[in-house]
Formats: structure tokens, sequence, C-alpha cells
């Protein structure tokens, strides 16, 4: 049986709409949360790795060792490839650890984001099956660039890369897909003041949300059932 390190970055962690297809497909989910300490894992003991979001930033990875350990981490698995999915921080973490410039964007972003696939997407193993076009959950401060020789496969934000594949195996998106109702109820309590930053007002936001959370739960659905069958297969051809 296949295990998934699902590294989480809140202390509130969450798998929201990523555990039922992961769950369904039979793969052990392997949690650790580092703003509690839990060490991250070593290559050989899983079979893929899955990056959620944070209020950290890649800008500050100095003050953040457990964050620098992981980049590094995402680094070595790309290379071994060991399939990886970074969403939002973890998407910054795997385009930095792969040379890719991460920086702040001009304001932060708290919008669902209308994407559309590019030709890349058409065979890609995780995004052929989203369809167009896809509505992505943004809560971010941070944007990143595309990683040299890595392939591009969402359009449509304007501030940085939506979503890139790295190899074979490796994923970045800056979006949410894992986010349901009750975390997101979550983060408007926990994080108001993203609001101001962004110049959203919060009925406007919610308003917004009622509007494509109905989608988002089936889109997470074929995304995270995709990389978990990646992984699934990445286990059974290991020696």
């Amino acid at each position: 049986m296949a295990t998934l390190a699902c590294v989480h970055h809140l202390e509130q962690s969450f798998l929201g709409n990523a555990e039922a297809p992961l769950r369904r497909a039979g793969v052990t989910l392997d949690e650790r949360n580092l703003t509690r300490g839990d060490a991250l894992p070593a290559l050989a003991e899983v079979d893929g790795i899955l990056s959620f979001g944070g209020s950290q930033s890649v800008l500050e990875l100095e003050q953040e060792p457990a964050l620098a350990a992981e980049a590094t981490l995402l680094r070595d698995a790309v290379t071994a490839g060991v399939p990886v999915l970074g969403v939002c921080l973890g998407g910054q973490l795997l385009a930095h650890a792969l040379g890719a410039r991460v920086v702040r964007a001009p304001r932060r972003t708290v919008a669902w984001v209308e994407l559309a696939p590019l030709p890349a997407a058409a065979d890609d193993p995780l995004f052929s099956s989203l369809g167009s076009p896809v509505a992505g959950l943004h809560w971010n401060e941070d944007v990143f660039a595309l990683p040299a020789g890595a392939t591009e496969l969402l359009t449509g934000f304007a501030s940085g890369v939506a979503a890139f594949r790295a190899g074979e195996r490796a994923w970045g998106i800056q979006f949410h897909p894992e986010v349901d109702g009750p975390a997101l109820d979550g983060w408007y309590a926990s994080y108001a003041s993203w609001l101001d930053q962004a110049g959203v007002l919060e009925p406007d936001a919610r308003a917004a949300d009622a509007r494509h959370l109905p989608g988002q739960g089936e889109a997470a659905d074929r995304l995270f059932g995709a990389f978990a069958r990646v992984v699934d297969e990445f286990a059974q051809a290991r020696p």
C-alpha cells in the first residue's frame, strides 16, 4: 500500500477536499504538522509528498529552518522521482527548491480566479481531467515564477504562475482546491486582516464562495484522485 506524507503548516491543519479521494484510493496518509514540531519524513519512508499551504513565507526561510529543510526534501524528491504536489505555500516551496523566484505580490490576493488550461494540460496526469475553466481559490501574499525546465499548465493568474509540472511526477499550484466550507469559515475567523490587505469585503468574498464552492469539491476529487494514482503507481514500481 502506498504511503503519502501530508505536510501541514497551519496550527489548525485540515485535509478538506483532499481527504475523501485520497482515502478512497487506498493511500495511507502520514500527516506531519511542522508548526507542532513534527519531523519531516525520509524519502525512503514515503511514496509521495503532499505539501499544504500556510501563513509562513518562503522569503523568510532563514527564520524558518523547518521550511528550509522541507524545500531541500522537495528538491531531493523531484531528483529521485518521488511524486510531489505542493499547494500554495507548498507550491512556492517547490518552485524555490527548483530554483525559481518567489516574490511578494504587489497586493495580497483573496479571490476566486478563473484559470484556463494551457495545451500541456491536455495530457497531464493531474490536469487533463479538470476541464475548463478552473476556478482557483487564492488566499496568498507571495507568488512564484516558472522553474527552469518546468511546464506551465494553467493561465489566468496575473501575479504569477498558477500551476506547473516539473519532470514527470512533481506539481506546484498556487490555488487551494483542498479548501472546503468549514476551512474557509476558519480562515475568515483567523485571517480577517488578510481581507483588508487584499481590499476585499467579507460579504463580497462570501458571495464568491457561495458561487464556486459547490464545484470545488468535484474538481478537487479529480485532482487529488489523480495524484493518488500517480503515488500508487510509483509505489508499485518501486524496487
